[in-house]
Formats: C-alpha cells, sequence, structure tokens
C-alpha cells in the first residue's frame, strides 16, 4: 500500500467514487439533458464528516469534472448546470454536516442537497433553454430528486454505520490501493498510453472542437448546425465512440417539446387544441441540436486524454488509477450483501464471498 496523507488519501478514494458513480448514472437513460439521481452525491456525502473544507471543495471539482468527462458535456451548458447544481448541493450539505458537529442523518442532508441541486438547475433551465415552460417540470423534477435523495441518504446511513473501509478512512488508517499512481515513482500503473498522432494530439482537438462549437453556438441556420452535429458524430463514431441512439432521440424529443409549451409564430398544427408554432418548433430544434452537437465535439476532444500539472495531476492520476482499480472489479458486487461486498472491494480483500 502507499503511504500518503489521512486527506489525500481519503480525496482520491471519494473522487474515483464520483468518476465510477456518474459512468453508473451516465448509462441510465433520462428524459432531460441535466437530470440527474444523484448517485455520484454518495461519496459528498460521506465526506462531509471526514474532509476539511479545502479538500472537500477540490473533490467537489473534481466531482464536476468527472460528470462532465463521463457525459462527455465539459465543453457544453450541461456542464454548467451540473455544475450549479453540484456546488449548491454540496454547499448546503457541508454546512448541514460540519465535521464534527452533525445533527441531521444522512437522509435529511441528502434531501436538502438534492432540493438544492435541482432549484439551481431549474433556475439555469428557466432562463437558459426552456422559458417560462420550466416551471412545469418543477413538480416531478422535485418529486424525483426529493425520493432518490431520500433513498441514497437512508443507504449513507447504513453504510455509514457499518462500513470498516469507511472507518478506516475515518480513523485515519486507510490506504490507497497498492497499484495506485505513486508520484513519487514518476510512474503510473495500468496499461501504457495510446500512441498519439496529430490526429489524436490534445491541442489539434481542442482547436477543431473549438471551430467546431464556434459555428455551432454563433450560427442561427439549423442546416448549418445539423452538418456540424453529424459532423461530430461521425468523427466520434470514427473514433471508436458509441452513440446511444434511444437516449439522443429522448433527449432531443423533450427539448424540443417543452419549447412548443410556448408558443410563438405560425401555427403549423392544433393537434387536441394544442397549438404548434413555427418559432417554437425551429428553437426547439436549434436548441436540440445545440445540446446534442455539444455533447458529440466534447466526447470527441476528450478522446484525447490529458494530463494536468503539478498537485492537481497528481489528484487526478490517483483517482484515475483507483477508477480503473474498482471497474476491474465490479462484478464482486454483491446486491444481497451491498455493504460487506463493497468493503471487499475497497479494502482489496479478493477471496470471494461465502
Amino acid at each position: 500500500m502507499i503511504r500518503s496523507s489521512r486527506t489525500e488519501i481519503a480525496t482520491a478514494w471519494f473522487g474515483a467514487l464520483c468518476f465510477f458513480l456518474s459512468a453508473v448514472e451516465y448509462l441510465i437513460p433520462k428524459p432531460l439533458p441535466f437530470l440527474r439521481l444523484g448517485l455520484a452525491n454518495l461519496p459528498i456525502m460521506l465526506a462531509t464528516e471526514i474532509l476539511p473544507l479545502p479538500a472537500f471543495a477540490v473533490l467537489v471539482l473534481v466531482k464536476i469534472l468527472a460528470q462532465g468527462l463521463i457525459g462527455g458535456t465539459l465543453f457544453s451548458y450541461i456542464f454548467l448546470f451540473s455544475a450549479a447544481g453540484t456546488l449548491s448541493s454540496a454547499l448546503l450539505m457541508y454546512l448541514l454536516a460540519l465535521p464534527g458537529k452533525r445533527r441531521i442523518s444522512y437522509a435529511g442532508i441528502s434531501v436538502a442537497g438534492a432540493f438544492a441541486s435541482n432549484a439551481a438547475q431549474l433556475g439555469m433551465a428557466r432562463w437558459y433553454i426552456f422559458g417560462p415552460s420550466a416551471w412545469y417540470i418543477a413538480p416531478p423534477f422535485l418529486a424525483v430528486g426529493a425520493v432518490s435523495g431520500l433513498l441514497l441518504g437512508l443507504f449513507a446511513n447504513r453504510f455509514a454505520s457499518r462500513s470498516q473501509w469507511l472507518e478506516g478512512l475515518r480513523s485515519g488508517t486507510g490506504s490507497l490501493p497498492k497499484d495506485a499512481f505513486d508520484p513519487d515513482s514518476g510512474a503510473q500503473t495500468g496499461p501504457a498510453a495510446r500512441k498519439q498522432g496529430f490526429f489524436n494530439a490534445p491541442a489539434f482537438r481542442a482547436a477543431a472542437g473549438f471551430a467546431f462549437l464556434g459555428v455551432l453556438l454563433f450560427s442561427d441556420n439549423p442546416a448549418i448546425q445539423g452538418a456540424v452535429v453529424a459532423a461530430a458524430a461521425v468523427l466520434l463514431i470514427c473514433d471508436g465512440g458509441k452513440i446511444s441512439s434511444v437516449p439522443a432521440l429522448v433527449m432531443t424529443a423533450g427539448i424540443i417539446g417543452f419549447n412548443l409549451l410556448t408558443p410563438f409564430g405560425k401555427v403549423l398544427y392544433q393537434p387536441f387544441g394544442l397549438p404548434i408554432t413555427e418559432g417554437a418548433l425551429l428553437s426547439g430544434i436549434q436548441k436540440a441540436l445545440t445540446v446534442e452537437g455539444m455533447l458529440f465535439i466534447s466526447r470527441w476532444m476528450m478522446k484525447s486524454g490529458f494530463r494536468l500539472p503539478g498537485k492537481p495531476g497528481e489528484l487526478i492520476a490517483r483517482v484515475l488509477s483507483i477508477l480503473g482499480y474498482l471497474t476491474a472489479r465490479k462484478s464482486r458486487f454483491d446486491p444481497k450483501e451491498p455493504i460487506a461486498s463493497i468493503d471487499r472491494i475497497m479494502l482489496g480483500d479478493e477471496t470471494e464471498p461465502r
């Protein structure tokens, strides 16, 4: 095991969990691009009683980065939605669970955090995408957040009281996996990075990606926007990326549908007495193309890989190496005994569950 400070160890573990749970949540279809169940809030909650404020702030930034990278939204305004929700919920949860002074259960903290996150994202949706129609989604949006927050908080209560791994982080006896990144060695274990030619160079992809984004954001011609989206999708697929058609179509239909709730312009159809107007339809299509295009461009840009220098680079390297450790052992999770099996994974117990 690698010996690092208690705070460094806990931050790396919680950061890796943010990445892992963000990946799990990304696989869950959702009708709105910014709708989340909040699974990645679990490590944030658990960290409130362990990490000091500076390290906790770093962890929150890692979570925001994780969701942007995993979801391919790092250079899209969905990233801003995620960041606003995460910052709002993290701040409230930390205040409600000041280290050593917690008086509220994780269930209450989780529900409060979910409400803060959803309120922040609804506010941004109101001003940035849906307009006044955003308030139509407020009741179900807040209800989903409350239910998922409650369930997550109840699990956190149980996990915090039974997990030996978490107790190790609390007491300072926890360790990183033996094959995690060691900054003192100047090397990182695991598969070698893929060879990078000019096409895969981060600088080239950044320049090309920002050029695509410029056309996508500043053109008001749906045909041009559609061409950019198609080009980005082709580049992503040719680079080995996968595009899930059903979530993409559901997301597109959701954006267009909510824009139609605020009609303006020429009436094209009026099914069941509900007017479908040219202006609202065109606006919805353009917003949907912008969202999908940003997703594809961001994912293509991120596939080139990057490494931050200094302490941030060391932290991200640790986080990613632990993420690889967790991913390789995910099949050891046993839903019949979730806490015990999670502990076996975290503590490096390679014995099979009985």
